[in-house]
């Protein structure tokens, strides 16, 4: 029979455990996962040594990582992001170590990210704000490089904004040509450039007959044009698709022929009479208008000028930098009281005398007073009483506040307390009242830094009303309050602490009866004891967490050309002799020295990199004629030579603008030299390289001798030009070494 028992309670214990199994099999087999691992998770709380079940449940676990994965991607592919976070967060609580699942969701939030993004960018399109839309596009790709939709509006934007900026003419031809005046008339040197290149060219009748002297091989149109404006000190105004018009360069004639606009800029962040001030410190703008209700800022002026506003104001209207500080404040009251003895209350004594001018008739006087004095004797409490309260007051508030801004938490009561009375002309009486906050009062000023760090500047008021000092019908009472005030460095998500704001109270009172009470042993019967201590502690911990740091502006927004101290622009003033450097294989000559007043020639026998060397004659050249590197970016200049043979020692120099760029490292080239080094001087901006060959190793073909490698500093075109080296042979015959010049184009 025991026998039997036994067997059906082992059953149905197993038919009990098999259930959990069952259940989770049956979620696995509707695509139910994360109710399959609920289930077996229970089931290994309930068994935690059952190997089984913590075996099925990791393999549970992951086939549903696998299926929220595969889900969600399929939903990320369509577009729909939020539904693939969802199916992403439920595969990362089954299994949250799956790295795919992790680079998934991690995606799925970068797409969301770039589409909130972009519909920004779309937002400030519509309004007229393409320098914020770009801006917008380029966070966009930042967070999601593929969003093509992103890539497609800021290239049209760009596109525009080249447009814009163009103003380019039809040209009948794009050929290169060579400009030689001598003495030549100032009318005459224009026509010649613009028939050259099929432009009708207008003179303004104030133009001046001067002679100009300009001599500049293979120039563009525009890098011709910007030659003979500078050297003329004229300028020139776009009148059709093929038409200038030259007229001198004064201020009536720049307000004459030159075109105002209208430009509205809408500010986010930054006050617009803020702004305004920021403008006229920068810039002269002939007239600039601010509307404080609508935070607009409405400028007149010509193009180059609205466009540089727009460019400072894109680089100051940024969205301050905003921070979370958690509070927690911790305020410990404790109070003891003890009453102890006999408590006899307060003697008196009273007697009738006679009125006044009367005398008693029967009996003495002594007798009389006697009769009528009476003695009140209290009566006697035995005082056994004894009192410990421990408070505590907990507060941890958050509280969000922008950067410089004062923010304010108070935890406690508002107390009205008796300010005034006042009696009007009709006699009634009215008494005024000042509302006094008591308990905590805590004030922050954060300024956050670039590093994330901020500055707190904190007060603490903890404070508590206490007695009545004054009466029951003018009451005036007592306010117990502690201060501090500090100011402290705190790094992001580090924790400070406040503490010793400590008061100890302490009373001792002794009331004895004359006489009695002052007996040793014996006079502690006829003694009340009355004794309080109180102590109150606040502790307060503080810890700044930076929501969003400081949008910092880009390094383009942050320096850009103004053009020169009387005419505004955005391109420096030879800015088409640049054009070149830019534009290396389109069919113009990219390394072509230009000779013209005020710019130098470079230095050395140099010639252009696409002129064809004398046959024979050793050649010091560069492998590319054009370089570019962005700011901070190192790039490589191989030194090629030609028609080296029977040379062993081979120093060279190279001339560049240590402003620009700098020097970084030299490594050997293609033949491997018996000594080899390789220096800069910064302040000269001069490169040298030292070489050593064994006898015959230089081949006449070219080769690369060394690689220099340098490191862009900042925007700008720095011109790599060789020195004419002293080259000698073996047998002490001295070359005469041609050289090529190149540039390198830091953007």
């Amino acid at each position: 029979m025991h026998k039997a028992i036994a067997t059906a309670l082992a059953a149905v214990m197993i038919a009990g455990c098999a259930n959990p199994v069952r259940e989770a099999e049956d979620f696995a087999a509707q695509d139910e996962w994360m109710k399959a691992v609920i289930e077996y998770r229970k089931a290994v709380a309930k068994n935690p040594s059952d190997i089984e079940y913590r075996s099925r449940l990791r393999q549970t676990e992951l086939k549903a990582a696998d299926f929220y994965y595969q889900r969600g991607m399929r939903l990320l592919d369509q577009g729909q992001n939020d539904a693939a976070v969802a199916q992403f967060q439920q595969g990362l609580a089954a299994m949250s170590e799956h790295r795919k699942l992790q680079q998934a969701m991690n995606e799925a939030l970068a797409r969301k990210e770039a589409q909130a993004l972009y519909q920004e960018a779309l937002g400030d399109r519509t309004a007229g704000k393409n320098v914020d839309a770009i801006r917008q596009l380029r966070k966009a790709l930042e967070v999601w490089p593929e969003y093509k939709d992103a890539a497609a509006l800021l290239s049209e934007l760009r596109k525009q904004e080249e447009e814009q900026l163009g103003d380019k003419l039809a040209l009948s031809s794009k050929a290169p040509i060579t400009l030689n005046f001598r003495q030549s008339d100032l009318r005459t040197a224009f026509e010649f450039l613009a028939r050259s290149f099929g432009v009708n060219v207008i003179f303004d009748e104030a133009v001046k007959s001067v002679p100009v002297t300009l001599f500049a091989r293979d120039v563009t149109f525009d890098q011709g044009l910007s030659l003979l404006l500078s050297t003329t000190r004229t300028f020139y105004k776009k009148i059709g698709q093929n038409s200038i018009l030259i007229a001198p360069d004064t201020r009536d004639k720049r307000g004459q022929y030159e075109d105002y606009l209208v430009r509205v800029f809408q500010l986010n962040s930054v006050k617009a009479k803020d702004m305004s001030e920021i403008l006229k410190g920068v810039i002269n703008v002939k007239k600039m208008i601010v509307n404080e209700q609508l935070n607009t800022i409405l400028v007149r002026d010509t193009e180059e000028v609205i466009r540089l506003a727009e460019r400072i104001i894109e680089a100051n209207d940024r969205k301050p930098a905003e921070i979370i500080l958690e509070v927690e404040i911790l305020e410990v009251d404790r109070n003891k009281a003890e009453k102890l003895g006999l408590d006899f209350g307060t003697y008196s004594t009273t007697a009738s005398l006679p009125a006044p001018g009367t005398v008693p008739l029967a009996g003495p006087i002594g007798s009389t007073i006697r009769n009528t004095a009476t003695l009140s004797i209290p009566s006697v409490t035995l005082r056994f009483f004894k009192q410990d309260v421990d408070a505590k007051t907990l507060a941890n508030p958050r509280i969000r506040v922008l950067n410089g801004k004062a923010a304010k938490i108070h935890i406690g009561d508002r107390v009205p307390l008796r300010a005034a009375t006042v009696q009007d002309v009709t006699g009634q009486v009215r008494t005024m009242y000042d509302y006094r906050e008591i308990g905590i009062r805590l004030l922050v000023e954060p300024t956050i830094h670039l590093d994330n760090s901020a500055t707190v500047k904190l007060g603490l008021e903890v404070s508590s009303l206490g007695e009545n000092v004054g009466t029951a019908a003018e009451p005036a009472y007592r306010i117990g309050t502690r201060n501090a005030e500090t100011y402290m460095l705190l790094r992001d998500g580090e924790t400070a602490i406040l503490g010793g704001l400590i008061r100890d109270e302490e009373r001792n009172t002794k009331v004895r009866l004359p006489g009695l009470g002052d007996i040793p042993i014996v006079g502690s019967l006829f003694t009340s004891y009355d004794n309080s201590a109180g102590r109150s502690d606040v502790l307060l911990t503080i810890t700044p967490r930076v929501v969003r740091g400081w949008d910092v502006p880009g390094k383009n927004a942050r320096e850009f050309y103004s053009g020169t101290e009387n005419v505004y622009s955005e391109k420096p003033l030879f800015a088409a002799l640049e054009v070149a450097a830019q534009s290396a294989g389109n069919g113009t000559s990219a390394g072509a020295p230009l000779t013209a007043p005020g710019l130098p020639a470079p230095a050395g026998n140099a010639a252009a990199p696409g002129a064809a060397p004398t046959a024979g004659a050793p050649v010091l050249a560069f492998a590319e004629p054009v370089y570019e590197a962005a700011v901070g970016q190192e790039f490589q200049i191989p030194i090629v030579a030609s028609n080296f043979s029977g040379v062993t020692n081979v120093p060279v120099e190279i001339l560049y603008n240590p402003l620009l760029a700098g020097f970084v490292r030299g490594d050997p080239g293609a033949i491997a030299p018996e000594s080899f080094g390789a220096e800069a001087d910064a302040a000269g901006g001069v490169l040298s390289v030292k070489m050593q060959f064994a006898p015959n190793a230089l081949p006449d073909s070219g080769t690369v001798l060394a690689r220099v490698v340098m490191k862009g500093l900042r925007p700008g075109v720095s011109y790599l030009v060789y020195r004419t080296p002293s080259i000698r042979t073996a047998g002490g015959q001295t070359l005469d070494t041609q050289v090529r010049a190149a540039r390198g184009v830091i953007r």
